[in-house]
């Protein structure tokens, strides 16, 4: 196994020894958010500085392409070290606002067009990036180049176009409001072509491949493939009554719309099934943990009467279609304790196995408070090395109580 570092696209290796200049390092992946990755080396082969572009390539395949965005230097009497921390390029859409790419006023962020004549969330995002890019319908408007070569973008899925944004946002918060709802998955992947740092391409919700049966992470039993596990459950998380409120009030006392467990509409938009297995499991939640009541109030410029004809929901207004679908999935995971599982393999084990978003096997011994096992999605880990340049995934994030527990 082997580790290269890039910085500007100059190898850090030790003069008239070869290999890396590295002492250590690490990189984390991480699904919906920006990847990240440190490095330290000796300061006499340190070069570049924040803005510098940083590549790490392990194995010969790219696993990181990114801005530095801080450098520092550490010395003592008879030597020091430098640390660089780089983020990939999705840490600029934190500086970017939110335009239209076409439509009635390209170029606008005040009160763009993008949720009215875009769906799904990758369709939403593919314009928000070329308006962004300076295409040449607002040549003098846009910022210019993110860094990202466009990949694919999945047609069809949910319809968040009724997302309420206080405008302008950023492309950070709009891209964090639209994954939330779980119906879409932003995937970067790192290159090194054309000024680009990584390759996009977005999902329906639910990317990644099932890899349960192949790539298992045992801890106290089977293979033993674990040496290190933190499972943490956290009930302060629990609501089991949410209701959505929806402003500016008509009145004191008057909202102009809500989302609460008896909306007609939510079998019509989620279906009968879904609903009585979450009020089951709310029901339950309230027995065990006594009713624990959330209220969330958004501001709207506009919602439609949807019970026209009376009573058949025939036409569901875009902003609630959004708000039902976030509600759901919220009051489904927040009837029961957060349990989040980190797991660190036995070194060697699992490197390039798997990637965020897939499904791993996961089993815990019963001997840790009852263990448990089943596929877990990977969210987020890290792979380190140290100065042998010996790898290893240095943490797992999973979630028992989330898909495919």
């Amino acid at each position: 196994m082997s580790v290269r570092v890039y910085i500007d696209g100059n190898e850090l290796t030790v003069p008239g020894v070869g290999g890396t200049a590295a002492l250590s390092g690490s990189v984390t992946r991480r699904l919906n958010r920006p990847s990240e990755a440190t490095v330290t080396v000796p300061m006499d082969l340190s070069t570049g500085g924040a803005g510098s572009r940083l590549k790490v390539v392990i194995n010969s395949e790219l696993w990181f392409h990114g801005f530095v965005t801080s450098c520092e230097t550490d010395t003592g009497e008879d030597e020091g070290q430098t640390v660089y921390n780089a983020i990939d390029p999705l840490e600029l859409w934190a500086y970017r606002p939110v335009r239209d790419y076409d439509g009635l006023t390209p170029g606008n962020f005040v009160d763009p067009y993008i949720l009215r004549d875009k769906k799904s969330g990758p369709q939403i995002i593919e314009a928000m990036l070329k308006a962004s890019e300076n295409p040449a319908l607002i040549p003098t408007a846009a910022e210019g180049p993110t860094f990202l070569e466009f990949g694919f973008f999945e047609t069809g899925g949910s319809d968040l176009s009724g997302a309420p944004v206080d405008w302008p946002i950023t492309m950070a918060e709009l891209a964090s409001l639209l994954t939330s709802t779980g119906e879409l998955d932003i995937i970067l992947t790192p290159i090194d072509s054309g000024g680009n740092m990584a390759r996009i391409d977005c999902y329906n919700g639910a990317y990644g491949s099932d890899l349960s049966a192949s790539v298992v992470f045992e801890y106290g039993q089977g293979a033993r493939n674990v040496r290190r596990l933190r499972w943490t459950e956290d009930l302060t998380i629990v609501a089991n009554k949410i209701q959505t409120f929806f402003g500016p009030k008509e009145t004191t006392r008057r909202y102009k719309s809500n989302i609460t467990a008896d909306d007609p509409c939510l079998p019509v938009q989620l279906g009968s099934a879904a609903m009585s297995a979450l009020l089951a499991r709310r029901s339950a939640s309230q027995a065990a943990y006594g009713v624990r009541m959330e209220i969330q109030e958004f501001d709207v410029d506009t919602l439609s009467k949807e019970q026209e004809p009376l009573g058949t929901c025939a036409q569901l207004d875009p902003v609630k279609l959004l708000f039902r679908r976030q509600w759901y999935q919220e009051s489904w995971i927040r009837s029961v304790p957060r349990t989040i599982v980190h797991i660190t393999p036995v070194r060697g084990v699992g490197v390039g196995s798997f990637d965020i978003g897939d499904l791993v096997g996961v089993a815990v011994a019963p001997s840790v408070r009852g263990g448990f096992m089943g596929k877990q999605r990977v969210y987020g880990y890290s792979v380190s090395w140290d100065e042998d340049s010996v790898l290893e995934v240095s943490e797992i994030e999973t979630s028992a109580d989330q898909e495919g527990a």
